[in-house]
């Protein structure tokens, strides 16, 4: 009985496995490639902003709740209750972040912290912090991670495909698919978890500039500097830039 495809079992089987090697090889590139940024000059750490630390070590949700902190802070939000928030009547911000934060307070009266948190991770304001750290090589641009993510798994999915199809064959022509079913089980299971799994936000660079920013806990910064504000210890080190 001739060979499927003309191609013998255990030769098969050796071409499969490298050219899932190569697909994999492949996936790692494509993230490798992506967390790499693509700014033409990087800040130094100490030139960020408040607002550029709390989303380049916490994400944008950190960034409202060190805006909210610093309100706080500086008597411009008051608590009124258990999360709940007021405005002061001097209350302006000092960058966009803050004045949306006390817009959305000031509509309502009064907020919880934890709502602010969830509705302004998305505002205008925090997306352009955001991009600014896009911009500046610092987080990678979420539109072009899930392209990339989309094109790396091409390969794998093209890989799986051809052994789920010489797996019928074989299985049609009555031939043994134990090890075959073995090797392309174990190639789906392995494309699904790496399909599965995002390009980190931050690139490389970003990542060891987080690193740094966030090497003193906000217990221990506290501890060793009792000076510093609790917008400081929010976004994670003592500093005192502006937003």
């Amino acid at each position: 009985m001739k060979d499927t495809w003309g191609i013998p079992g255990p030769e098969f089987l050796g071409l499969y496995a490298i050219a899932f090697l190569i697909s994999l090889l492949f996936l790692f590139a494509i993230r490798i490639h992506t967390r790499t940024g693509a700014a033409h000059s990087t800040p130094a750490p100490g030139a960020l902003t408040r607002s550029e630390v709390a989303c380049l070590t916490g994400g944008p949700r950190r960034v409202v709740e060190a805006a909210v902190a610093q309100l706080v802070d500086t008597g411009q939000l008051r608590p009124v209750s258990a999360g709940y928030v007021q405005a002061a009547a001097h209350a302006d911000g000092t960058n966009p972040v803050e004045r949306t934060v006390i817009a959305d307070v000031r509509r309502y009266g009064r907020r919880s912290t934890s709502i602010l948190t969830d509705r302004l991770a998305a505002s205008d304001a925090v997306t352009e912090v955001t991009e600014r750290l896009v911009r500046t090589g610092f987080l990678v641009d979420a539109g072009l991670a899930a392209r990339r993510r989309a094109i790396g798994v091409v390969p794998m999915v093209t890989v799986l495909a051809v052994g789920v199809a010489r797996w019928f064959a074989e299985l049609v022509n009555d031939r043994p698919i134990g090890q075959l079913t073995m090797v392309v089980a174990a190639a789906g299971v392995v494309g699904y978890v790496m399909g599965r799994h995002e390009i980190g936000p931050r690139t490389f660079i970003g990542d060891h500039v987080a690193r740094e920013l966030t090497d003193e806990l906000p217990d221990r910064t506290h501890r060793r500097h009792p000076g510093v504000s609790p917008a400081d210890r929010t976004v994670g080190r003592g500093r005192s830039t502006g937003g």
